[in-house]
């Protein structure tokens, strides 16, 4: 067996690999006995079938399976013992390949083409980009701040019932009078005594203490079954009597914009007075606004890269390798029609960011990273380092069972990946930054994208 390569043009090269009878029939061959020792047949015992009926029957479907093993394993092996750097994977060779004839042939020729990566110089100087740097005015602060307050009240836990508290109850149906034996149950149930319908009603809690219990209708003292289902839970009889027990009563009230709520808020800082309490509130909003607009920003970095990036692409052959790729899930009509806007530029990048990450090693994702990634999504805000062996071991093994998942895997690699990338571009591409409030941004996007035809969106490769 012999395999050879020609160039076929600037980045395409033919592989062609000569495979002769002797390399193939000895395993066709043992194949057909393995073949023999199962077949079963009328008139045959097992294993007893003349080899010349198993020969015939199976032969030619038996030497395609063993010569797609051959010749795709001498294919790949001379792939990575020639170090050929490859875009996608080899296609039949349209150009060379012929038909091939097991019976009169004693030499078989396979021809396959491939592309070859082109050699990408990236000038980040030549792409710049204009953006928007989003701040936080006093109107969103302000926004914010109320939001803040209504999310965290201050809480209090009276004696007695008020009419504006909130209650927690254990709560068992009731028929007659009587708990009904066997009858739904639910030991955390929360009532605001504001959602309830009329004032007769609210009196039944008025004045109450922890630990009073009384039987009353929900779906009566809230107006409707799907009121008491709310609070209840779907699958409890919502029309039924219930004996409540009222377990907690919490009482909110908003709190003062002093040192305590401030701690509340940013329990790391110290902050002592209301301008400093702002300062901090527009600091976490804009770095959420970052955060935000930076997968903006990382759409247009790309995109700037790409059309200041020239090489060239042996179109034609990724045109096929496209078509090949999706398993018949796309037409050629449909590939041809969406190359250049949608394709091309897909992989364009693919290129730039795997030559970027080339020269760059730190952008490449390790499996600790990985790992501390998960760590950080499942578990926030916990500090594994200072944990003992026996949590971190607790945890890693949730984490192990995360890595089980290669979609999943897949998906956080490409996550992180974008990530680390878009925090690299801003280093290396010039970005003029104007200040805009975040309404305004989002308006200008907006129109922008009202204006602009709709693009391909990008997908990460995984493999080739």
């Amino acid at each position: 067996m012999n395999t050879t390569q020609s160039q076929k043009g600037e980045q395409l090269i033919s592989i062609q690999i000569n495979v002769l009878k002797e390399d193939y029939e000895p395993q066709v061959k043992k194949e057909l006995n393995k073949l023999k020792q199962k077949a079963q047949i009328p008139g045959f015992r097992p294993g007893m079938v003349p080899f010349g009926m198993i020969k015939k029957m199976y032969g030619p479907q038996a030497t395609i399976e063993v010569l797609n093993t051959l010749v795709s394993e001498t294919l790949n092996n001379y792939i990575i013992e020639n170090k050929l750097d490859l875009i996608g994977f080899p296609l039949s060779d349209p150009d060379h390949q012929q038909p091939v004839d097991f019976d009169t042939q004693d030499a078989l020729d396979f021809f396959f083409e491939a592309a070859l990566r082109p050699e990408i110089k990236v000038d980040y100087s030549k792409a710049k980009i204009d953006f928007a740097h989003v701040i936080a005015d006093d109107a969103a602060i302000d926004k914010t701040i109320e939001e803040l307050l209504h999310r965290n009240p201050n809480i209090t836990h009276p004696e007695t019932v008020g009419e504006d508290d909130i209650l927690e109850l254990k709560v068992r149906e009731a028929e007659n009078g009587q708990e009904l034996e066997g009858g739904y149950q639910k030991d955390y149930v929360l009532l605001d005594i504001k959602d309830i319908r009329t004032k007769t009603n609210k009196k039944k809690f008025i004045g109450k203490q922890v630990g009073s219990e009384f039987i009353v209708n929900l779906s009566v003292m809230l107006g409707s079954n799907e009121k008491a289902a709310k609070i209840l839970g779907n699958d409890a009889p919502a029309d039924s009597d219930y004996n409540i027990i009222i377990d907690d009563i919490r009482h909110e009230e908003t709190h003062e914009l002093n040192e305590a709520f401030f701690k509340t808020i940013f329990p790391d800082k110290e902050i002592q007075d209301l301008d400093a309490f702002r300062a901090s509130v527009k600091e976490e909003m804009e770095k959420q606004y970052a955060n935000e607009t930076d997968r903006i920003l990382f759409t247009k970095m790309i995109d700037a890269l790409v059309d200041n990036t020239p090489f060239t692409l042996p179109d034609e052959f990724l045109k096929r390798w496209i078509f090949e790729n999706n398993q018949g899930k796309l037409s050629m009509d449909d590939i041809e029609k969406n190359y250049e806007s949608n394709y091309s530029k897909g992989l364009r990048w693919q290129l730039i960011e795997d030559s970027i990450v080339k020269d760059n090693m730190e952008l490449a994702i390790t499996e600790e990273e990985v790992r501390s990634f998960l760590r950080s999504q499942i578990f926030p805000g916990l500090d594994y380092a200072s944990m003992d062996d026996d949590m971190k071991g607790r945890l890693d093994k949730i984490v192990d069972n995360y890595l089980k998942n290669e979609e999943q895997i897949n998906n956080v690699k490409n996550q992180m990946a974008d990530i680390k990338m878009t925090n690299f571009l801003k280093t290396k591409i010039a970005i003029n930054y104007t200040d805009q409030t975040y309404d305004d941004f989002i308006k200008d996007l907006e129109k922008e994208s009202n204006k602009e035809p709709k693009k391909g969106t990008r997908k990460r490769k995984t493999s080739n």
